[in-house]
């Protein structure tokens, strides 16, 4: 057999007859994917052996480059004459149903038809580059079938997928066949290049035009969230539909041209929908809805500023109508105010939520920022001529002092938390600071403070905030209260060893001028029972140091004194818990019974208006210990005061209250004054600052440093510190360039 030459028309006739044209017939007859007739082993190895023995023979005889030839044109005629016809003649999907059998058929025959050729492949294609048979098969099968139908496949594809869209049902698993065909026909290299542009571009297209004409239908007659629903609805199934049958890689594209037509064209139309757009949703507090639009609009790039901008608008108009209703009732109790507040900062800090998969818009940045901005535009309202800088030190002093509202600690700690995090919007931080400041220093000083750890605590949550310059003074308060009662233990244990015996008990608290707020002094005329205890205290602290000296602010003192009584002929004696001025009026009538008010005021040395509100205290309030003749709510300087020798009580002990003078605008703009006159120093110390640094700078840049400086404690005015600027130079701090008068240089 080795020395018979086979002629390549006996050989190619040998190999069409038994190979081409006999696995031809056999899929031809195929049912249902079972075969009538089979090609046996050994009709294969023949025909195996027939190639093998054409290619090997020698020149002249040698066939290899007439076999290949002759492959390509047999199946370029299978193509042609069989496969072609039979797939147009038949329409839609019938027409894919014959494309289908038809393709896997081809990949059959070629399959085949490549083991057979295998020895002309190995060699004579590989030493001349040629494509490979398997490539010429698919090559020739995108060439003369697949171009000619595509279109034709297109349509039909996209037909069944725009009746699946209407919730029709169709074929999957025969588009999922189709379109891997347009996968496969990009051949070798895996290239989705056919894919692409012959069926995904136009898949694109289609699905822009459905949902543009599905979403001006929904938008005309659906409400928003009705609307929403159905969007995410038809998102979820072309998620489902990539990945029942269209390829991985379109996904993205689908989604993104989905997003565009149903969400990023109609944003503005539907956010503004009069009865159930965004802000609707925010008045009714739709937690669902508003949840579902964030999931859908933080889809597209520019989805949640057009939210966030209504977000914003929502709160400032919530909270400026809280403050319109507010500042109708200016002169009331403001404390409610406060507290709803707090209340709309926590329904909008939820509603913001804290953190991913938490509140409707999951903690994303922009929505805080637009709750920050809003806030910030009616926190810094004043209720009438009240700040709400000091309506918020109120209502901290109202939760920390013992009189005022009862709190679990966990509750207290909640509480000041929010307080801070309100704070944290205040433009004039440093109003709040003095405040603030005042009424630590009475809560400490009268031991009116609930906790301890609560102050503690609160000083802490500020220092976070606005750092440890903030918060030095209060600090240095608290600690001065620590160190006043090892200077107690310390005097007392004098007082002991001394052998000193004072007829009074005395406390001191002895504060450092420079972190308390500034107390008026007085010249207080003290009874000889309370100046041996001062001077005695004076002597003893004179001794623990050289550079300090006491100055005594009674104001702020207090005492127990024994009163004697006799109601009903009977001896009843009482503590009476009073201010240290109190204590001085009611020592007097140990002298005598009867005083009138300019005989008081001449002995104790007190100003008119200060002291009748000390003696009213005595003699209209709760606990009448003196009676004044007349008995007129006004004092005059000719009223004669007596001691109330029948008063009882059932406590022994009895705390006289004072009569609490209203903090008067006076006082609030003296506490102001305070604050602007702390600014122009702090204004000061940023500009030296500055021009330390930068020597030489311009006006413009320098008011922009000093203003980014100064923002954390307030707001400052560009012509305070232009006016600062000013005084620098007077005083030879900074002087004006020679050439250029906006530019400024530092003098050291």
């Amino acid at each position: 057999m080795n020395n018979h030459v086979i002629l390549l028309e006996d050989g190619w006739n040998k190999l069409k007859t038994g190979g081409v044209l006999k696995i031809e017939e056999i899929l031809e007859d195929a049912q249902g994917g079972v075969y009538k007739h089979k090609i046996s082993t050994d009709e294969y190895s023949q025909l195996y052996t027939t190639v093998y023995t054409m290619c090997t023979q020698k020149p002249p005889n040698n066939w290899s480059e007439p076999l290949y030839n002759n492959y390509c044109e047999a199946v370029i005629d299978y193509l042609t004459a069989r496969i072609l016809p039979r797939i147009k003649e038949k329409h839609d999907e019938s027409m894919l149903r014959e494309l289908v059998r038809r393709w896997e058929n081809h990949k059959t025959i070629i399959r085949f038809l490549s083991h057979v050729f295998k020895y002309l492949d190995r060699f004579y294609v590989k030493r001349l580059s040629l494509p490979e048979l398997a490539e010429v098969g698919s090559q020739k099968f995108l060439e003369i079938v697949f171009n000619s139908v595509k279109r034709e496949v297109r349509s039909a594809i996209l037909e069944l997928i725009r009746r699946e869209r209407e919730c029709e049902q169709v074929d999957k698993h025969l588009i999922k066949s189709v379109i891997e065909i347009f996968v496969e026909m990009g051949g070798s290299r895996a290239s989705l290049d056919t894919y692409a542009t012959d069926f995904e571009e136009m898949l694109l297209s289609s699905t822009a035009d459905y949902y543009s004409r599905e979403s001006a239908k929904w938008a005309e007659k659906d409400s928003f969230p009705e609307y929403m629903r159905k969007a995410e609805d038809r998102l979820k199934q072309e998620q489902d539909r990539v990945a029942h049958y269209l390829h991985s890689s379109t996904e993205e594209k689908l989604l993104k041209v989905c997003d565009e037509q149903l969400l990023q064209t109609p944003e503005q139309q539907l956010l503004e929908k009069e009865h159930s757009g965004c802000e609707k949703l925010l008045l009714d507090n739709k937690v669902e809805d508003l949840s579902r639009m964030f999931r859908l609009f933080s889809r597209i790039p520019t989805g949640l500023p057009p939210i966030s901008n209504i977000v914003r608008k929502h709160i400032s108009d919530v909270g400026l109508a809280l403050v319109k209703k507010q500042s109708s009732n200016a002169e009331g109790d403001l404390m409610p105010y406060v507290q709803e507040l707090l209340d709309i900062h926590d329904k909008y800090t939820e509603l913001v939520g804290t953190g991913p998969d938490k509140g409707c818009f999951q903690g994303h940045t922009i929505f805080h920022k637009a709750m920050k901005e809003a806030f910030e535009v009616f926190v810094n309202k004043d209720i009438g001529k009240t700040a709400t800088a000091e309506l918020l030190s109120n209502f901290c002093d109202n939760l920390l002092k013992k009189s005022g509202e009862r709190l679990s600690d966990e509750a207290l700690e909640d509480k000041l938390e929010k307080v801070v995090r309100l704070f944290g919007y205040l433009s004039d931080k440093d109003i709040f600071a003095e405040f603030y400041k005042k009424q630590l220093a009475k809560r400490l000083l009268l031991a009116r403070s609930s906790s301890d750890d609560a102050e503690r605590s609160m000083i802490a949550k500020l220092k976070l905030r606005c750092g440890a310059q903030f918060t030095s003074k209060l600090e240095g308060m608290v600690t001065d209260m620590n160190l006043s009662q090892d200077i107690q233990s310390a005097f007392s244990d004098h007082i002991k060893d001394k052998e000193i015996k004072l007829e009074t008990d005395l406390t001191v608290q002895v504060l450092t001028t420079g972190f308390w707020p500034t107390y008026k002094s007085d010249d207080l005329n003290l009874p000889k029972e309370m100046l041996q205890c001062i001077e005695t205290f004076k002597s003893f602290y004179d001794l623990r140091t050289s550079h300090r000296r006491l100055r005594w602010v009674h104001s702020l003192g207090s005492a127990t004194v024994l009163g004697q009584f006799r109601p009903a002929g009977k001896v009843k004696e009482h503590d009476l818990m009073v201010s240290t001025y109190q204590a001085c009026i009611l020592l007097l009538f140990n002298e005598a019974d009867a005083m009138t008010f300019s005989d008081i005021q001449g002995h104790l040395n007190l100003p008119p208006d200060e002291l009748k509100r000390y003696v009213l205290s005595l003699c209209v309030g709760k606990y009448k210990i003196l009676n004044k003749s007349p008995a007129a709510k006004e004092v005059e300087s000719t009223d004669t005061l007596t001691y109330n020798v029948g008063f009882a009580d059932r406590a022994r002990r009895i705390k006289v209250p004072m009569i609490a003078a209203k903090i008067t605008q006076e006082e609030k703009d003296a506490t102001r004054a305070t604050v602007d006159e702390d600014r122009k120093h702090a204004i000061e110390a940023a500009i030296v600052r500055i021009m330390k640094t930068r020597k030489s700078l311009d006006h413009q840049k320098l008011v922009l440093e000093a203003s980014t400086q100064l923002m954390r404690h307030f707001k400052p005015d560009p012509k305070q510190i232009k006016k600062r600027i000013e005084d620098l130079i007077h005083r030879e701090y900074l002087e004006r360039d020679a050439n250029n008068p906006n530019l400024y240089k530092y003098l050291a």
